[in-house]
Formats: C-alpha cells, structure tokens, sequence
C-alpha cells in the first residue's frame, strides 16, 4: 500500500493540469443544475429503500411524459444525455435524473439490481403531476433499468432499451471488461469515484437479467433500440431480447449507432420522438 501512495502523489504532482481537468470533471458530474438551454426545474424524489434522487423537469406541461434513465458513469446533465432530453422535451414533458451513485443523487450503483426502482420513483412523481402518459427511456444502464421497472410495477404506457444487454457477463468485449474492472477493482472503484462521482456498491444478489424479465412486460408496447457499431454489446442481445419480449414490440437496429449516447444525435432523437408517439398511440388504455 504505501508504495501506491507514493506513487499516486507523484501522478498528482507531475501532472498538475490533468488533475486539474480531472477535478472540474468530477464536479460536472456531481450536478451542473441549470446545465440546460430549455424551461426546466429542479425535483428531488425517494426511491422505495430511501435512496434520494436529484432530477430535472424540462419542457411545458404536456399529456405526455418521458422518463430518460442514463448509462453507467453518466449523469442527467452530461452533454449527450443533454441533447436527449432537450430535444424530446420540444414535444413532451421530460424527467431526467441521476440514478443512485451517480450526479446529485444519494446511494451506490448496483449494476443493474436496484436501478429499476430509481425509475420508478420518478415515474411516480411523474404520475402525480397528472400526466395521462408516461413513457420510460432508458440507455445501457438505463436500458437495464427500465425494463426492470416496467417488468416489476407494470406502470407505464410504454418503455424503450436502448443498448441493453439481454443476459449478464455473456459479453467479452473490450468495453466490458473494463466495465468489470471498475467494478471488482477497488482501484476502479475510487476512478469512477474521484473522477465521474459514481459510487459503486459491490453486494450484487444475482436478479434476473433483462432476457428473463422482458416477456413479462406484455401488454405494454416494447421498443428495443440497437447499434449496429456498439462496442459494449453485439446485436444479437437485442435479438434475444426482441424475441422474448411480449406484443406490441418492435426491434430497431440502426446502422452507424454505437453505445448508447454515442448515437444520441439530434436526427436521433428526432426519430426517437416519433417512435415514443407511435408507441402511446398503441399503448392500452388505464
């Protein structure tokens, strides 16, 4: 141990500049509040196990709502993310967060195990300011979440994954092992800590994985979203997915698209904003 402090003070003090981006960094991170170029305001809700969640309401007051669950390491105002919900808050009312561990919120990320109740928080405090639709958008991470929640509280009027993975540690691609790293590393650990301000909570008590939840969802309309560049995932998870899930469901791969955010371009999200309006128009009534 003492040799890694030494070493770590010397990376700190040769390198003051990087250390210093590295610090603005981990504040972004931790909640640029007013980081938006649209109306929007400040919430705070509860998870069910008390975990305090920071999130931003953005656009008018519309019949519809959309719930945008991030990835890991990201928080509700990193750039890409910005640009997602901006550009769906011109159409709907949208509610954006940080999941536990992550930004302004409280708690530690799981992984994946108890994100879907982060989503259902928000999709409750979205409920109760009266819209008549909610709609859950989740990427990676999110992805995970989102079908979780939809699968466990059937609450919503429809849910769209993008970039899931259908089954747990079948990928071993680049990106995900070192995804693994941070996780069971306690170096990788105190990175994504100082550096994103992601807290990480290393219990994992093996839930489900997306594939076995998915089917479940049914009747809700289901729209599973795809690179066909993504590093992190191959496609066939969103086929597997796509095939165990329930109708009405829809498989969109889309060449060009990488992981997630990388794709999160505004013809994207342009796309995005029809593919949400024709999912409500075939959502059952409540």
């Amino acid at each position: 141990m003492p040799h890694r402090r030494r070493a770590h003070r010397r990376w700190r003090g040769r390198n003051p500049a990087l250390r210093w981006d590295l610090q603005k960094l981990a504040l972004r991170a931790r909640g640029e509040r007013d980081a938006y170029d649209v109306a929007h305001s400040q919430f705070w809700c509860d998870a069910e196990d008390g975990v305090r969640l920071a999130g931003t309401r953005l656009g008018a007051d519309r019949d519809t709502a959309i719930v945008i669950a991030h990835g890991f390491m990201a928080y509700r105002t990193k750039p890409r993310w910005r640009v997602l919900a901006e550009g769906l808050a011109q159409r709907f009312t949208v509610y954006t967060f940080d999941m536990r561990g992550h930004g302004q919120s409280a708690g530690a990320c799981t992984g994946g195990e108890k994100e879907l109740k982060d989503v259902h928080a928000v999709v409750s405090y979205a409920r109760s300011r009266g819209h008549d639709r909610v709609v859950t958008v989740g990427g990676s991470l999110g992805g995970i979440a989102v079908i979780g929640e939809a699968a466990a509280y059937h609450d919503v009027d429809a849910m769209i994954a993008i970039s899931s993975p259908a089954e747990w540690a079948t990928s071993d691609s680049k990106m995900v092992r070192r995804m693994t790293w941070l996780f069971t590393s306690s170096v990788g650990r105190a990175i994504a800590r100082r550096v994103m301000g992601t807290t990480i909570d290393l219990a994992w008590g093996n839930p489900l994985p997306p594939a076995d939840l998915i089917g479940s969802i049914s009747p809700i309309p289901v729209l599973i979203i795809h690179g066909a560049d993504d590093h992190f995932f191959p496609t066939t998870d969103a086929e597997l997915l796509h095939t165990r899930a329930g109708e009405p469901k829809r498989l969109l791969i889309i060449p060009g698209f990488g992981h997630a955010e990388d794709g999160f371009t505004p013809a994207f999200v342009e796309q995005l904003a029809g593919e949400v309006e024709a999912l409500v128009a075939a959502a059952p009534s409540r």
